[in-house]
């Protein structure tokens, strides 16, 4: 097994604009933050035996690669800004690190073991989730990493020409998840209102908008640490859910490779997610917010420095920064903000 990086951080205030201009852009490694135990009793040891993380216990399901979400921040892990927060960080180069004017982060990016079957859920649009959540809607995508032989997910929802909300109503909402195969090297689009849920012997990436808001509509009748059943939230997953089947998945390697190196997966209005084929040097496009996680090692270089990137360490590199490349061999998934 690789060893795993272990970094101690120290809480800091935030940066003084005048210590702020004062540094220059470079590419953050990021150290995760953990979901697990009752927050995700369906997690595993995947994610330190796959992915050499850190995990805190054998039931963490999530891995937060690069997040701002409260409670859940990530920390730079490398450079002169190694134990600062996303948050801060955010706080002191501003446009400079997102591309974009707003004072929130956008975009959200995990990787996820599912030793046991995910809840069945469905995530709002952000007028929806604007009026009832204070908070962005979300739209996400996995990329599958690994699978067990017959894995399956759940994949939208196939009603039979019934309304759905009867269909719920009615208790048969099993009887209607629509189950797809789940291979390496698939690769699932899922916009809010579609239903999903991941199942057993599964790990993937995901890249969603920076949101917290799940809404639950079944739970496999799973119980907490207190003897009762998870929250449900049926009222507003069926308000928000699309039922139907949703076109795909798509397989990498089916995708026509306009670009001899990358290829684009999902073309989302929030962000853009590509596979690169690190085959020597690859320049990396400027103008967007970029998180990088390459499956191999790498070396990520800029006009004043090199850092050195193990497999599955996720890099955030700031929209202000020019002429960036990254050298290496095998594949890298590649998120560009919007």
């Amino acid at each position: 097994m690789r060893p795993y990086l272990s970094i101690q951080f120290t809480q800091n205030s935030i940066f003084s604009q005048k210590e702020s201009t004062a540094m220059e852009l470079y590419p953050l490694i990021m150290a995760p933050s953990f979901r697990h135990g009752q927050e995700t009793p369906w997690g595993g040891c995947a994610l330190k035996e796959r992915f050499h993380k850190n995990i805190p216990d054998e039931t963490t399901g999530e891995s937060l690669e690069i997040s701002a979400l409260p409670g859940c921040e990530t920390h730079a892990a490398n450079g002169s800004y190694s134990g600062r927060s996303l948050g801060e960080i955010l706080a002191c180069w501003g446009e400079q690190l997102t591309g974009s004017s707003g004072t929130a982060f956008p975009l959200l990016l995990k990787l996820l073991d599912a030793e046991q079957p995910l809840s069945v859920q469905v995530h709002p649009d952000d007028a929806y989730a604007g009026i009832h959540e204070g908070k962005p809607g979300k739209s996400e995508a996995w990329v599958i990493l690994d699978a067990e032989p017959g894995a399956k997910l759940v994949y939208g929802i196939d009603t039979r020409g019934k309304d759905f909300r009867s269909v719920v109503a009615s208790g048969k909402l099993e009887e209607c998840l629509h189950w797809v195969p789940a291979r390496p090297g698939d690769v699932f689009y899922i916009p809010a209102g579609t239903v999903h849920a991941l199942g057993p012997g599964i790990r993937c990436y995901e890249i969603q908008q920076s949101s917290d808001v799940t809404y639950r509509l079944w739970d496999w009748g799973r119980t907490g640490k207190n003897g009762r059943p998870r929250e449900l939230h049926i009222s507003r997953a069926l308000d928000v859910s699309v039922p139907g089947i949703p076109v795909g998945p798509v397989r990498e390697s089916e995708i026509p490779a306009s670009d001899k190196a990358a290829k684009l997966l999902v073309n989302d209005p929030h962000f853009r997610l590509f596979s690169v084929d690190l085959s020597g040097s690859y320049s990396l496009p400027s103008g967007r917010m970029l998180f990088l996680t390459p499956e191999s090692p790498c070396e990520i270089c800029w006009d004043g420095g090199s850092q050195s990137v193990n497999p599955f360490q996720s890099v955030l590199v700031p929209a202000g920064m020019q002429d960036v490349t990254v050298s290496g061999s095998g594949r890298m998934l590649m998120t560009r903000a919007m």
